[in-house]
């Protein structure tokens, strides 16, 4: 259970619960021993204050390390990243002898399939990959993989090859490699973020990279969880590039970046035609930002009315998500990926309204 804590953090801790201890016993010897002697029970005094304090802070970082269990979106804190350790299980999908990827699912990806199987296959980034979600059945992709699958009697199969950080050329280049190695995908479903976009503006060539030069070097904020996770909430909402996020993504979408974009699902639906397989689009919204004056609704307009006029079948899942908005859909409130309702919510609107033709009777 406390494997993700790192040997260096265990014996710290150690040391200090027991240097704490010891100074506690000695500082109440000496309030005993100088009774009577205000100026010396001052200083005491003074010092057990500090230590309250002190104790209080170390009780805060021991609820972080111990029991604290969230994500956030950018993955730069050790809370975040004891979350991964925690809840994501990998396996590994050989793609050909010797060279593969790991994936998160609950069972291997399948290498061997029948004939008279369809391989349903989605490929994405963390919104697919379903981060901020512990239990990784309750993934949009896992429900419609148990909506199908029995109902099919085994003719459908569902697989999720997705992961985080990753983009429309990664997803290109993972389909390349698919088909050169014989692996049938028959209908993919391409997951949409619209943060997909960054990869195509020069800004964002190096913008995690400059990121990540804001991490700590001082070991009381790199190496605990408490004081990481304040250092790192207090940097993003002070750095521009962070906080300006979200209006550079809306603005791209005016620009040359969404035209190499569309020129990127272009290429992508070319790939996969060349090689008999069915490309579809699921479009998902920022969701900390829906509501009556979602800002992001113009670049829903463009993919979509882009994938109509290419005869891609695409899916836009913020008439979907937006009457449960005040609800709640982000994982939490650091973390504005796709929580379980989110997921819940979106893959009955998979199954609707862009796979009719894989559910039984039309009847999701």
């Amino acid at each position: 259970m406390l494997l993700y804590l790192s040997d260096g953090y265990l014996w710290g801790m150690v040391f200090w619960l027991i240097a704490g201890g010891v100074g506690f016993w000695l500082l109440l010897r000496l309030r005993g021993q100088w009774r009577g002697q205000p100026k010396r029970l001052n200083w005491v005094n003074a010092a057990l204050s500090t230590w309250m304090a002190l104790a209080m802070l170390t009780t805060i970082e021991l609820y972080f390390a111990l029991v604290y269990d969230a994500s956030d979106s950018f993955n730069m804190t050790n809370v975040s990243k004891k979350w991964f350790k925690l809840h994501v299980e990998k396996h590994r999908f050989e793609i050909r002898p010797g060279e593969g990827l790991m994936i998160r699912d609950d069972r291997d990806y399948p290498t061997q399939l029948a004939k008279d199987q369809r391989h349903l296959v989605f490929f994405g980034d963390s919104f697919t990959f379903a981060q901020g979600v512990p239990d990784v059945s309750d993934r949009f992709s896992n429900r419609v993989r148990t909506a199908l699958e029995p109902a099919s009697n085994g003719r459908v199969v569902v697989s999720n090859l997705s992961d985080a950080g990753t983009d429309l050329f990664w997803t290109a280049g993972l389909l390349k490699v698919l088909f050169e190695n014989g692996h049938r995908v028959d209908t993919a479903v391409y997951v949409l973020c619209l943060n997909d976009i960054e990869t195509f503006h020069e800004r964002h060539l190096t913008y995690y990279q400059d990121l990540s030069k804001h991490s700590p070097t001082f070991f009381l904020f790199r190496d605990t969880y408490f004081f990481n996770w304040v250092y790192f909430r207090v940097r993003q909402a002070t750095l521009p590039q962070v906080r300006g996020y979200f209006s550079d993504m809306a603005e791209y979408y005016s620009g040359e970046p969404w035209e190499k974009m569309a020129g990127k699902l272009h290429e992508m639906q070319s790939l996969c035609k060349s090689h008999g397989t069915d490309f579809r689009v699921v479009v998902f919204p920022f969701l900390h930002n829906l509501g009556p004056e979602y800002p992001f609704r113009e670049a829903h307009r463009k993919i979509v009315e882009y994938c109509q006029s290419r005869e891609i079948p695409v899916l836009d899942l913020e008439p979907e998500l937006t009457p449960f908005y005040s609800r709640g859909l982000t994982a939490n409130r650091f973390d504005a990926h796709p929580n379980e309702l989110a997921h819940r919510v979106a893959a009955k609107a998979i199954l609707k309204n862009l796979l009719q033709d894989f559910v039984p009777h039309g009847n999701p």
